[in-house]
């Protein structure tokens, strides 16, 4: 039991030693609920008044009973109330409370199940970028590290029912199971989440390709596995470092300004139904469209220049942040054409 529950249970019983302590004193000394209630507190509170009627050899007994029950669950209280204080519990309960405040208010946000290796290095990026997100951890200590970032945090485990939904599952983006060491847990997830949320995009981390498959078989929309990619990129560097090198910067958040961004054209959009060519003149565009995903398609196709753009393609870009931020602008507006 936490310190703010003990503190809540000694309160309760103080409130209850009130109401007894007054139906006592009407019961044994027929006194009216207004006196009984006074002489019930000033019996807990130890102040030494006189009493207010004299006692009977039964209400003498009672009294003397209130007293010590009465002394004991005060000094109980006082005793959690500082060790609350003290220990800074109070505090975590009025900033968890806001914390859920805080939850409850998010939109579209990302939930990360787990704080371990993965999901450490996961939420800072998604933090850098602006992106709303929700860890959900059980490990006291990886909670108190969150807590001390100043991470949304739902403490529990995400296999149990009730705790995804603390985290705003209804109204999440994205679900991150980052629990590469538990593949049990890490299933059970996915597969509760995919039944209850068909849409949602759910991506797994696994440790072997084994796992993999058994997380897209639960229902995971994308699987990573960190060694699996660390091994391609051993690779790279051996066979392709130049390659590489150009790719971690153009991956970093610093690196030369470039990104790569994955944008969705409207329907409506200015872009559609013209090349690339086309749109390129008309807006200068200094940032280069290496892939499109025709829509309803599966797989990405090279473009080029006479390669027309239509509605709900998924286009990939490579540029600065800034021409890409234009671009998106650009793509967005309706009713104007190329």
């Amino acid at each position: 039991m936490t310190p703010i529950q003990r503190f809540r249970l000694s309160l309760l019983l103080f409130v209850l030693l009130i109401g007894g302590g007054t139906l006592g004193y009407m019961e044994i000394e027929g006194w009216g609920w207004l006196d009984a209630l006074f002489m019930t507190v000033i019996t807990l509170s130890t102040v030494g008044y006189q009493t207010v009627h004299p006692l009977d050899r039964s209400g003498i007994f009672f009294t003397m009973g209130l007293i010590v029950v009465g002394v004991g669950t005060l000094g109980y209280a006082i005793a959690t109330l500082s060790e609350t204080i003290l220990e800074g519990h109070l505090q975590n309960f009025w900033g968890g409370r806001k914390m859920e405040r805080t939850i409850d208010k998010m939109e579209h946000q990302v939930i990360i199940c787990g704080f371990g290796r993965i999901g450490s290095l996961t939420v800072p990026a998604l933090h850098a970028q602006g992106i709303p997100f929700v860890v959900v951890e059980e490990n006291p200590d990886l909670v108190k590290e969150i807590l001390d970032l100043k991470y949304p945090v739902v403490i529990g485990n995400a296999t149990e029912e009730g705790v995804l939904k603390k985290a705003g599952i209804d109204r999440a983006s994205a679900l991150l199971v980052t629990l590469s060491s538990r593949v049990a847990d890490a299933a059970y997830i996915v597969m509760s989440t995919r039944i209850d949320h068909p849409g949602l995009t759910i991506i797994a981390v696994a440790s072997d390709s084994r796992t993999e498959a058994k997380l897209l078989r639960a229902g995971a929309s994308k699987v990573v596995s960190p060694f699996i990619l660390g091994s391609h990129r051993m690779v790279m560097a051996l066979t392709q470092p130049t390659l590489l090198d150009v790719m971690d910067v153009v991956s970093g958040r610093d690196g030369m300004g470039l990104s790569f961004e994955e944008l969705v054209i409207p329907e409506e959009s200015a872009f559609c139904d013209h090349s690339i060519a086309e749109i390129a003149k008309k807006y200068g565009f200094r940032s280069h469209i290496i892939a499109i995903r025709p829509s309803g398609g599966k797989n990405f196709v090279l473009p080029t220049a006479q390669s027309v753009l239509r509605g709900n393609d998924q286009v990939v870009l490579i540029g600065s942040r800034d021409e890409i931020a234009r671009i998106r602008e650009l793509m967005d507006r309706s009713g104007e054409k190329a």
